[in-house]
């Protein structure tokens, strides 16, 4: 059975990794990741470990990988009958058939919105969009910034759109289905009239979405698209697209499409936004793994901002991202701070701010009293290794200081201990690295890497890249040609990844477990979560040029000159090979 993208992210939202594990294995949380003794092999040590975004290593067996993965493994299930395990456990329904039928729709769906985006902003450069372009330029958005994100305009009319996708060959009921139109009984109409029009994209660069600003009256300011087969609006982020490559080491969230544009066009690229819902789960687990450090949260000032900051920085948290908070005095929100103050001004801001550890620090006193010899332990034995995790020593210094005035207690005992455990984080740090770089002598899954291990690292950096960058595959194809891979484990991994990017598909290892072993799983594993290669295009450049010189000197010498250690190594290729 062929189970569709969307139906294996909904069994897998709806099974955490780590609630499921924690009913076979005793589980201990270190800092945001939990430990445990493998249950895939016998060994004193615990050497398993559990991510907050879904996934799972051994460092002593090398097993690894998904929710789907671990079930497959500890229940001794094939692929399909874990999917059904993990459905089963969360109510849901296998489904009956699933196929090219989905890939198909979503494509139709993905054509459909391009055509709607290009039409609406056709319509806002010419003198129908007149309202539209005005409002945009009022608000000091530039020509080029409005063409950059595809801005476009509704006509104040129930059938602009209507008719012109009617006369693209598209009929109402999949116009419908695409939240383009809306029905009333059996009659469409457009969803959105008089508004200026914010296309939404995913990380792809496809067209999945709108959102609509009212130029009227109507009750609703902003309109966005209803959730169809490939908009999940609690799983996307407005701008992420270009966000995503930006070269800042943080993302910036903020609360509407115009903070981010004005954002963008001040030069701050790494701005995103949700998209009309609070933040998820799953927006906070999508940027832990987009390569950037921190997230600096831009909401207002008012109480529902300020109970937005609290629960984003608690997510963020628990996936691993540091947070920041921008404080924002003398203008509501930053498209007014930038256009009253400047760009550079606003740049000023964002280096200073702060306030997560403000707020971390606060939590780890609740329920505690200082004023007790007891309050003071409890408080010190959790302050103690949250101060060890700061990697500034002048932020690290400030929350000493804080702590020692908390609890009475010298600001060097509390130095001497943070310094402490700091040393004992140093050294399993290193002890982790230790065990990652150790490999055995044969590569029992990919057994040419150890005869070509430039070429294998070079093939794990392109597949890295790919995973995290989908829409490079065509340029990648281009530059590598269909059959650049010269080892079979990572030539496998490679035709299977890109075959889902050609699919349109947002690359997801749970597929994979149907082709792969658990062994396997955790190898593709360790490929895509190298963040070396993960966002890097210029260093993918150098590693195709690797792999197209190998095959180059492997094809320029004639059979007849073989060397005699070319003939042993082909030899032994072959012995393996059968």
């Amino acid at each position: 059975m062929r189970l569709s993208e969307d139906f294996l992210r909904e069994v897998k939202d709806n099974n955490d990794l780590i609630s499921l594990a924690g009913g076979y294995v005793q589980l201990k949380r270190t800092g945001n990741t939990y430990s445990c003794c493998c249950p895939f092999h016998s060994e004193k040590t615990p050497s398993c470990h559990f991510y907050p975004n879904g996934s799972f290593y051994c460092f002593g067996c090398h097993v690894g990988g998904d929710v789907i993965t671990f079930v497959m493994q500890i229940e001794r299930l094939d692929y399909i009958n874990a999917v059904k395990f993990l459905a089963e456990r969360a109510g849901m329904s296998m489904p009956d058939d699933t196929g090219d039928n989905n890939t198909k729709k979503r494509l139709r769906l993905y054509e459909m919105n391009q055509a709607a985006g290009k039409f609406f902003h056709e319509q806002l450069m010419s003198p129908a969009g007149e309202r539209g372009l005005a409002y945009l330029t009022n608000r000091g958005l530039s020509v080029h910034t409005i063409r950059r994100f595809g801005l476009g305009f509704a006509a104040d009319d129930w059938h602009t759109l209507h008719m012109h996708m009617r006369n693209l060959g598209y009929n109402d009921f999949e116009l419908a289905e695409a939240s383009l139109l809306s029905q009333n009984n059996n009659k469409f109409y457009d969803k959105f009239r008089n508004r200026v029009m914010f296309p939404i994209f995913d990380t792809r660069g496809n067209v999945v979405a709108f959102g609509g600003r009212t130029l009227g009256d109507d009750k609703a300011k902003y309109l966005n698209s209803s959730e169809t087969p490939v908009f999940h609006k609690g799983e996307m982020l407005y701008a992420l697209n270009i966000a995503k490559n930006s070269k800042a080491d943080h993302f910036i969230l903020c609360e509407g499409y115009m903070d981010v544009i004005a954002m963008h066009q001040a030069g701050f690229d790494s701005a995103v936004a949700s998209l009309g819902t609070a933040l998820t789960p799953n927006h906070a687990n999508l940027l832990s793994r987009l390569g950037k450090k921190e997230v600096i949260l831009s909401y207002d000032s008012d109480n529902a901002g300020q109970n937005a900051t609290t629960k984003a920085i608690n997510l963020f948290a628990n996936v691993g991202l540091h947070a920041r908070v921008l404080k924002i005095d003398g203008a509501k929100d930053p498209d007014e701070f930038i256009k009253s103050f400047g760009s550079e001004r606003f740049g000023d801001i964002i280096e200073k701010s702060g306030g997560a550890l403000d707020f971390e620090m606060d939590k780890l006193t609740a329920g505690l009293d200082l004023h007790t010899d007891d309050g003071k332990m409890q408080y010190l034995n959790k302050v103690v290794p949250f101060l060890a995790e700061i990697r500034s020593d002048l932020d690290r210094a400030v929350y000493i200081s804080r702590a020692a005035k908390l609890t009475g207690i010298p600001q060097a005992t509390i130095t001497t201990a943070v310094d402490r455990q700091q040393n004992r984080n140093s050294k399993r740090a290193k002890r982790d690295e230790q065990r990652n770089l150790i490999q055995p002598r044969r590569d029992a899954i990919n057994p040419a890497s150890a005869k070509l291990p430039k070429e294998e690292k070079a093939e794990r950096g392109i597949i890295c890249f790919l995973f995290h960058n989908p829409e490079k595959l065509e340029k990648i194809q281009n530059e590598l040609g269909e059959d650049g891979f010269v080892t079979d484990f990572n030539k496998k991994a490679y035709k299977l990844l890109a075959e889902m990017c050609k699919n349109s598909q947002e690359p997801d290892i749970s597929p994979l477990n149907e082709v792969f072993t658990a062994q396997e799983m955790g190898r593709i594993k360790e490929i895509i979560e190298d963040p070396i290669f993960a966002h890097d295009e210029d260093a993918v450049g150098d590693l195709i040029r690797t792999l197209k010189e190998y095959k180059k000197s492997a094809g320029e010498k004639p059979a007849d000159q073989m060397t005699a250690g070319d003939l042993t190594l082909l030899q032994q290729l072959l012995k393996e090979k059968k």
